[in-house]
C-alpha cells in the first residue's frame, strides 16, 4: 500500500516538473542568450525619446554636416532643446524658420542639414502623437494620431538635397515598425539615388550606400512579415553593389525563422546553405543552434540532429545551449535513448547541464514512455535544481 502510494506521488511529482520543464523552455527561449542576436530593435515605438535617453548615434555630435558656428548653431541647440522637452511641433517650426533664411541667407546648407537630421531621428525613434489640425470633430477638436515616421518621411522629401544619413534614418525607422513594404520601397529610392558610378568607387564607399546595417534591418522586416522571396533578392541586391551579408546578418534571420508562428524551417536549412557557401563567412555555434531551433519549432527533429552532428564533426566546440538544444529535439521526436546519450556525452566533456537540460531529458523519457528512467532522472536532479525549481516557476505558472 505504502509502495503504491509513493509511485503516485512520484508520479505526480514528475507531471508537474514536465509541466515546469516546459514552461521553463518557454522563459528561457525568450531569455536565450542567442536571442541577443537580434540587431534590430523589437521595442515598440512609443512617444519622442529625449535626446540624453536616445543612442549617442542619434546625438548632433554624430550626424554628418554638424560643423555650425554663429546664431545658427544657436538655432540647432534650440531644436535639441525643444526634442529633449518631448516637444515635437516646437522643433518642427524652429526648423521651418531655419529652412526660411530668418537666422540669415548666408550658408545655412550645413545648419539645415544637422537639424533636418536631429528632428528625422526624434521622429524616427518616437511614436505616434495627437494630431490637433484646423478640421474639427465632433469634440471640437481634431485628435487623429499620426505615426512621426510619416512627418519624417516629409521631412525627407522637403530636403533640399536628401543625405545618404537621412535616409538611412528613415528606413531604420520604418523597418523596426514592421513597415517592410515602406523600407523596401525607400531603400530601392536610396540605391537610385546613391548609384555607384564606375568601378573605381573605393572599399569604403561602397559600405556606407547604403549601409549594411540598412540592409539587415530591412531583411529581417521583411523575414518578420513572412516576405523570404523579398529577403533572398535583397540579399543578391547586396552583394551585387559591393555589400556582404555577415554572419551577424545570417544569425539574426535565423532567430526570425526561429521565432516565427509559422513553420520556417525550409527557409532556415536555405539560409543556413547560404552562409555556408558566402565568401569569408565561418557559420558560428549561434548559426548552427538557431537552425536547430527552427526546425524543433517546425516539427523536424530529424534535421535538427543532422546539423547537431554536423557540427560535432566540425570540431566546434559545443556548449549547454547547444546540447540542450539537440536533447529538446529528441524530446520532441520521441528519441529518448538519444537524448539520454547526449547527456551522458556533454557531462563526460566537462560541460555542467542545467535545470533546463535535465527537464529536457525528463520529457523525453516522457515522450518516450520510459517512466522509470524519468524518475531515476528526477531523483538525481530532485536535491539540486527542484526545490528552486518548483518554487520560481509555479508561481509563473499559477500566473499565466
Amino acid at each position: 500500500m505504502e509502495t503504491s502510494s509513493r509511485r503516485t506521488r512520484d508520479k505526480g511529482m514528475l507531471t508537474i516538473f514536465a509541466i515546469l520543464s516546459v514552461k521553463c523552455m518557454q522563459i528561457n527561449a525568450f531569455h536565450h542568450p542567442y536571442s541577443s542576436w537580434f540587431f534590430v530593435s523589437t521595442t515598440s515605438p512609443s512617444r519622442v525619446a529625449p535626446l540624453r535617453q536616445r543612442s549617442p548615434q542619434l546625438c548632433l555630435s554624430s550626424s554628418p554636416g554638424n560643423e555650425v558656428i554663429g546664431t545658427k548653431k544657436k538655432t540647432l541647440y534650440s531644436i535639441e532643446s525643444l526634442l529633449d522637452d518631448g516637444d515635437i511641433d516646437g522643433a518642427l517650426l524652429e526648423l521651418k524658420r531655419l529652412e526660411g533664411g530668418e537666422e540669415g541667407p548666408s550658408n545655412v546648407g550645413e545648419v539645415a542639414a544637422a537639424a533636418y537630421h536631429t528632428v528625422i531621428e526624434a521622429c524616427c525613434a518616437g511614436g505616434h502623437v495627437q494630431d490637433q489640425g484646423r478640421k474639427k470633430g465632433e469634440n471640437g477638436i481634431n485628435t487623429r494620431k499620426v505615426d512621426l515616421i510619416d512627418v519624417a518621411e516629409d521631412l525627407l522629401q522637403s530636403m533640399n538635397n536628401a543625405t545618404a544619413h537621412a535616409y538611412e534614418t528613415v528606413i531604420s525607422g520604418y523597418a523596426r515598425r514592421g513597415k517592410w513594404s515602406d523600407a523596401l520601397q525607400k531603400l530601392v529610392l536610396m540605391e537610385e539615388e546613391f548609384r555607384p558610378i564606375g568601378r573605381n568607387k573605393s572599399k569604403s564607399d561602397e559600405q556606407s550606400v547604403p549601409s549594411l546595417n540598412v540592409y539587415q534591418a530591412v531583411l529581417v522586416a521583411c523575414a518578420r512579415a513572412g516576405q523570404y522571396d523579398n529577403v533572398t533578392s535583397l540579399l543578391t541586391k547586396m552583394r551585387r553593389r559591393g555589400v556582404r551579408p555577415n554572419v551577424y546578418t545570417y544569425n539574426s534571420l535565423l532567430n526570425v525563422c526561429a521565432k516565427d508562428k509559422e513553420t520556417r524551417w525550409k527557409e532556415a536549412l536555405s539560409l543556413l546553405s547560404q552562409c555556408q557557401r558566402e565568401p569569408g563567412i565561418d557559420p558560428d555555434l549561434v548559426t548552427y543552434t538557431t537552425a536547430m531551433r527552427a526546425c524543433i519549432r517546425g516539427r523536424r527533429s530529424d534535421k535538427a540532429i543532422e546539423i547537431f552532428r554536423v557540427v560535432k564533426d566540425m570540431g566546434i566546440e559545443l556548449d549547454v545551449y547547444c546540447y540542450t538544444t539537440a536533447m529538446d529535439a529528441c524530446a520532441k521526436g520521441k528519441m529518448w535513448k538519444t537524448a539520454l546519450s547526449i547527456l551522458r556525452e556533454m557531462k563526460e566533456k566537462g560541460i555542467e547541464p542545467n535545470e533546463v537540460t535535465y527537464g529536457v531529458a525528463v520529457a523525453a523519457c516522457g515522450n518516450g514512455g520510459r517512466w522509470e528512467k524519468a524518475l531515476e532522472l528526477l531523483d538525481q536532479v530532485r536535491t539540486v535544481f527542484l526545490d528552486v525549481f518548483c518554487l520560481s516557476n509555479f508561481n509563473i505558472l499559477c500566473c499565466s
